[in-house]
């Protein structure tokens, strides 16, 4: 019997053998990028379909005695190709932003509310921030229309947490004397078609 033979088998030889991991690594990658795009897609989708619940209740907004009210309008979109990017109404008044680094309307919303902030009588934060609050009431409306995003970022203007001369970028502020944040805020809709 010849030594490649051993009971009728031939005998492979040990050195041979390589295992070539190259296309198993190419599947493994393939199918982590197909799961990471698709939850990317699914999670755009997710956020495009949130709706906001029927009001089952409804209130009359108070404003305390010797208190001023301010309703903001917002309207608009962040998205990009839809200008204008968005428009806030304070007192009659339009302020519109066009393209996604125009920020002109947070700027002007930001001048009617130091002069509100200037004139308002103020008092101290009860939890002893050490800011001065003003007695405005800010209700801000919106409508389904509106993204959240866009919302969201008038809020971050009123509270003085980001500071929209600066590209948005997060309020610097070396005391609380400098600060002039608005934190009695109502959240409303607009009827349908209220432009």
């Amino acid at each position: 019997m010849s030594e490649g033979k051993k009971n009728g088998r031939l005998a492979v030889p040990v050195d041979d053998i390589e295992v070539d991991l190259v296309p198993m690594i190419d599947v493994v990658f393939l199918l982590l990028l197909f799961f990471m795009l698709c939850g990317h897609i699914t999670m755009e989708t997710r956020v495009e379909q949130i709706t906001v619940p029927p009001t089952k209740t409804a209130q009359k907004l108070d404003t305390p005695e010797n208190w001023e009210r301010i309703i903001v309008n917002v309207f608009g979109s962040t998205s990009a190709g839809k200008p204008p990017r968005n428009t806030i109404r304070v007192n009659n008044v339009n302020y519109v932003a066009q393209g996604i680094d125009n920020f002109e309307a947070y700027q002007k919303l930001r001048q009617v509310l130091d002069a509100a902030y200037d004139r308002a009588e103020k008092f101290p934060d009860p939890k002893n921030t050490g800011f001065m609050l003003p007695k405005v009431v800010l209700e801000i409306r919106a409508d389904a229309d509106t993204e959240y995003r866009v919302v969201q970022e008038v809020q971050q203007v009123v509270s003085g947490s980001i500071n929209p001369f600066d590209g948005m970028k997060p309020m610097t502020i070396s005391s609380p004397a400098q600060a002039k944040p608005f934190v009695f805020l109502n959240f409303t809709t607009r009827s349908p078609g209220d432009k």
